[in-house]
């Protein structure tokens, strides 16, 4: 004789064809799940742990109550797999290699540039991270460069960002940053067209 209990036992009649139809799924799902784990030994015995808390009597549920709960548990089960699959989706879609990290920091901006390793086609990828920084008028931004000996060599990259919150940029350039030895954040002002530093760091 199975143990598998008869869906019709469980929720007995008088549901809606459409209704009936969902639970029959859910209960499928759960038969096809197969029952817990065993618990393990050290687990057996349970302090009791009453205390003062008065002993509620045991409430027993319609059968039609048990259908929905099942449902319900199945729910649950579903949106936490769902949730999981797209956080797991978003960490993975947000994470850098890196290979190299460095540091650029002042009393004005912080900032944050990861080195991924070169690709087959000489391209390094490069991620910046940035916070402190003001917003700028609309003919001014910034510029990442490469520098050597503390003078601007190459352009990373330019950006702009809102304010002073977080702002995460990346870059690919077509160079070796070994071939540098500091970065440097600048103000480019597109009324003199001069860049003004801002932060920099060695590399």
């Amino acid at each position: 004789m199975s143990d598998t209990p008869n869906f019709r036992d469980l929720v007995g009649e008088g549901l809606q064809p459409a209704e009936q139809e969902r639970l029959e799924r859910v209960h499928e799902m759960l038969i096809a799940a197969g029952p817990p784990p065993e618990l393990p030994p050290e687990l057996e015995d349970v302090p009791d742990g009453r205390g003062n808390v008065r002993e509620l009597e045991p409430t027993v549920l319609p059968r039609r109550r048990i259908g929905a709960a099942l449902a319900l548990a199945a729910a649950i089960a579903l949106i936490a797999l769902v949730g999981g699959y797209v956080a797991g989706s978003r960490h993975t879609s947000s994470t850098f290699e890196s290979v190299k990290t460095v540091a650029l920091t002042n009393t004005q901006a912080q900032a944050v540039v990861l080195f991924g390793p070169r690709d087959t086609n000489g391209n390094t990828p490069m991620q910046l991270k940035v916070e402190g920084l003001k917003k700028l008028p609309a003919t001014d931004y910034y510029v990442l460069y490469m520098t050597q000996n503390g003078k601007p060599v190459v352009v990373c990259g330019s950006f702009n960002v809102r304010g002073p919150q977080s702002t995460t940029l990346k870059f690919p350039v077509a160079y070796d940053p070994a071939n540098f030895n500091g970065l440097e954040i600048a103000r480019w002002n597109g009324a003199d067209h001069q860049a003004v530093p801002v932060v920099s760091a060695n590399l």
